[in-house]
This record gives structure tokens, sequence and C-alpha cells, in this order.
């Protein structure tokens, strides 16, 4: 069974074992190019699991530079909101993270770190499977369970962003050249409730 089979089935058992948690995604008017997708609520024993993918961040000269030794980080952000009465927000969770590419030309391999699980670069010999690394987000914890309130209305939100930091020093003031790489996604959002029953939320 290959890694996304496995995946799959994973997501799968999670939707018939833990049937308490209810999720209804809902887009925010995105851009055309750039934007985040997939967006799934799970829960593990304790904690609150998030899934999504970015859509479109790699330009045609962002590989190009990619190829020539320039590495670049994707920042992405995530916030979690408890809805009360009245549908006002209240933030309780705030994440930020990186994923940073870098190819190295003399091994013919590329690498990954991704921020948000505090490991060692991933290689690969893969493009593709580079680029899935820095786009698709899978079992990140949220928040623990032990801090929802059964049957509560929640909403997370995400974007995500290249980080400036991506050009070399002497690059970043070249707008033309920054102009064809740079993105940022508006905030996408999932509204979910969180128990034993009930029905999810939308907005």
């Amino acid at each position: 069974m290959n890694r996304t089979l496995s995946r799959n089935f994973l997501l799968l058992c999670c939707v018939l074992l833990l049937p308490g948690l209810l999720f209804c995604p809902t887009r925010v008017s995105g851009k055309e190019s750039a934007r985040i997708e997939d967006m799934v609520m799970m829960n593990s024993d304790q904690h609150l699991l998030l899934y999504f993918s970015l859509k479109d961040a790699f330009t045609d000269e962002m590989v190009k530079g990619i190829e020539n030794g320039i590495p670049v980080t994707f920042s992405y952000f995530i916030e979690l909101y408890h809805l009360s009465g009245g549908e006002s927000e209240k933030k309780i969770i705030s994440q930020a993270f990186d994923h940073t590419l870098n190819y190295d030309p003399l091994k013919q391999e590329y690498s990954v770190e991704m921020e948000e699980r505090k490991v060692s670069r991933i290689t690969f010999k893969s493009f593709v499977d580079a680029k899935t690394a820095m786009t698709d987000i899978h079992d990140l914890q949220l928040a623990e369970l032990a801090l929802l309130e059964t049957e509560g209305k929640y909403m997370v939100k995400v974007k995500a962003k290249l980080a400036k930091k991506t050009l070399p020093m002497n690059f970043q003031y070249i707008i033309p050249f920054w102009q064809l790489w740079k993105f940022e996604t508006d905030w996408y959002s999932l509204a979910f409730t969180y128990g034993n029953s009930g029905s999810a939320a939308k907005r």
C-alpha cells in the first residue's frame, strides 16, 4: 500500500471511528492563483488535527530559481476561533510555521524542512514529491481536545504566502523579479461543531 493510499485509509478510519467531529468547508473568496484547498478537521485521542493543501503556489520562474540553488520558503498561518452567541469570534489558538525547499545540483536531490514537525530535512529525488511536502499539511496538531467545549462551534482560518527571506538580500529589492515569485493567499476558513451530536456549522 503506497503512501497516498495509506493516508486515505487513515482519513477514512478517522471519519468512521470519530463521528463526534463534524466539519463543513467554507471557501473565503480566494485568488485565482495560489489558494488553500481540501481543508479537513479530525481528531486523535487527544488533539484536534488539521489537513489542507496549498495549490498553484509554484510559478515557472520559481521552479527555475530552485533549480539554480535558490531556497524557497512558504509561510503558513493558522488561527482557531471559538464562535459564541451572535457569531462573534474569540481567537483561542494562533500558529505560524515555515516549509523550506532546497535543491542540491551536485547530489541532484531536493530537501524540505517542515518547521512544525521539528525534524531534520527530508530528501527527495523527485521535484513532484518535494513539492507535495511543501504544500500538503497533514496531522497538524492544532489544539488539545481538552480545550474544546462539547458541541461548541469553532472556526479555523488558514493562509499562506511566500516568505520574503526566500530571495537573497541583493535580489529582494528588484521589484520585477520579486513580483514573478511572490504570492499571498486570502484567509480560508473551515467551521465545525465539536461534540457527540449536532450539525456542522457553516459560515
